[in-house]
């Protein structure tokens, strides 16, 4: 048990974990209904909280966690827990039970391509990273975050919008978790000052969308296996279309007025939410011009100066990037069920997108293997790999280009230990199940030595110092993390993709952003079943 005393929140009760305090289940923001913005929520210096359990996750399935482990293909001990839809913005930090001075501070945001997810879970669990910095002498404190998902968090329309009710809702939340941290950190011995938000896949995603803000949210940003590149905001016809989808899923008749259709989405039970609305509803980010106040493209992240919709890009110091070299595993959901005839569909899909890029399309085509059939099984896992790189590789070299001189580019190959479908290839959500250290006990000795390591760079940058050397548009490089040396690390030096483990294709349009664009668009459009 850890007792703590904070000036602002009071006598804070929680758990002691071999040097390392951690505080669970924080209030950090209240809401008046399952739709409103957050409201940062106050403490009372004369409070008693108790903080040793993990507080209700957002409205989200159970099977969640089980979910995100089955990718991982290595489970961990886990409880279901509760949720809740208004007592869900929670979140938890881990901080040495004995330092001096203002520690900087990292906070994680989950991925789960915003319907699951939960700062709560073991493979996020933030304590062995404190341990960790503890024993390199580089102490900093961690801290993971509930937001709201789904429905919840990103349904949308000029109807809500008329009623009061603003888009992108979940990513208000982190932007109000931030704000909290601002507040309150420096009573937990955090440097408010010294805050890196660290975010994997839908997290990623949010931390890139976050740089649109015109005031300072953060000092540093690690995004890791996803960007808004990866996953675009949606335009308001999509959103629109969303809305009518939820509407319809829950049984809302369409002729009511929108006061009263905004009641019933206010009372219907929230379980109803998660039983009848599919996977296949865009639940994501919405380009609402408020928050989200451009799209997202390659283009666009290359502007500079004045020019730049990326106001982030001057306030935020530095970023430190990556991708795992087989990412695109995550979209096995996705096309897994189109498995049958998957080549043909493909090479139909980009018929359409890429008709006015016949060279572009041919040399993806045959590059990857795809241009005749060889079997569904080896089909789907090269279109994968075409995935990866446009989803994860170009954007990765494109933020580091972008923010040259102040970020550090990284490439994951070390590959997946356990048991699976994707035994032996570096899946996605493998990097952050070896950042955080807690597969540990799972992993042979030359792979904790490696999961050390990474750790070890992270908390560097973290702490303000160089992980690795810095990318340079004009040199390039980048630190490979696995193969070719297994089980450890180098920087590669040089632009050539095939040294990092990577196809030529891509890299080879690292300066051509409007055919990045349109292969993006063409991913995605495939994606889609078009």
């Amino acid at each position: 048990m850890a007792h703590y005393a904070h000036p602002l929140l009071g006598q804070i009760t929680g758990t002691s974990h071999d040097g390392v305090n951690r505080f669970c289940g924080i209030q950090y923001a209240t809401l008046q209904n399952r739709f409103a913005n957050p409201v940062v929520a106050e403490g009372d210096p004369s409070a008693a909280l108790d903080a040793q359990k993990h507080g209700p996750r957002v409205i989200s399935p159970a099977q969640g966690c089980d979910m995100e482990l089955s990718l991982i293909q290595q489970t961990l001990p886990h409880e279901k827990g509760s949720m809740s839809e208004l007592d869900g913005l929670n979140l938890n930090i881990a901080l040495p039970a004995k330092h001096s001075g203002r520690l900087p501070v990292f906070v994680f945001f989950h991925g789960g391509g915003f319907s699951i997810g939960s700062g709560s879970w073991p493979q996020y669990d933030p304590v062995r990273t404190v341990q960790l910095s503890i024993e390199q002498q580089e102490p900093v404190i961690g801290v993971t975050v509930n937001y709201r998902l789904g429905a919840f968090g990103f349904l949308y329309s000029q109807e809500l919008s008329k009623m009061g009710i603003k888009a992108n809702r979940g990513l208000l939340d982190q932007r109000a978790a931030l704000q909290w941290l601002q507040k309150n950190i420096d009573g937990f011995g955090g440097d408010p000052e010294k805050i890196t938000v660290v975010g994997e896949s839908a997290g990623a995603v949010s931390c890139t969308l976050h740089l649109q803000s015109e005031k300072p949210l953060f000092k540093q940003m690690m995004a890791m296996g996803g960007s808004s590149l990866l996953m675009k905001p949606l335009p308001m016809p999509v959103a629109e279309y969303a809305y009518g989808r939820v509407l319809d899923a829950v049984n809302i008749d369409t002729s009511l007025s929108s006061e009263e259709k905004l009641k019933s989405l206010l009372e219907i039970p929230a379980e109803t939410f998660l039983s009848s609305i599919g996977p296949d509803v865009p639940l994501l980010a919405v380009h609402d011009e408020d928050y989200i106040r451009y799209p997202s493209s390659f283009a666009q992240w290359t502007q500079q100066g004045e020019r730049s919709q990326y106001p982030g890009m001057k306030w935020c110091d530095r970023i430190m990037v990556g991708d795992c070299q087989f990412d695109a595993s995550i979209f096995l959901f996705a096309v897994g069920p189109r498995k049958a005839g998957i080549a043909e569909a493909f090479r139909q899909s980009l018929e359409k997108s890429l008709k006015d890029f016949p060279d572009e399309r041919a040399k993806l085509l045959d590059t990857y293997g795809i241009a005749t059939s060889v079997s569904d099984d080896e089909d789907m896992l090269n279109i994968l790999r075409f995935g990866t790189d446009i989803g994860f590789y170009a954007p990765a070299f494109t933020m580091a280009k972008a923010m040259s001189r102040r970020a550090f580019l990284y490439h994951f190959n070390e590959p997946n230990p356990w048991d699976g479908p994707f035994k032996g290839e570096s899946t996605h959500i493998l990097d952050v199940a070896f950042l955080f250290q807690n597969f540990i006990e799972h992993l042979g000795p030359e792979q904790q030595k490696l999961s050390k390591k990474f750790g070890s760079d992270f908390i560097n940058f973290v702490n303000g110092k160089a992980p690795f050397d810095v990318y340079d548009d004009t040199e390039g490089g980048a630190q490979v993390y696995g193969p070719p040396v297994v089980g450890g690390a180098q920087y590669v030096q040089g632009k050539s993709p095939e040294a990092f483990g990577r196809r030529s294709f891509i890299g080879s349009l690292a300066g051509k952003t409007s055919t990045l664009d349109q292969l993006s668009i063409a991913w995605d459009t495939f994606l889609a079943g078009r």
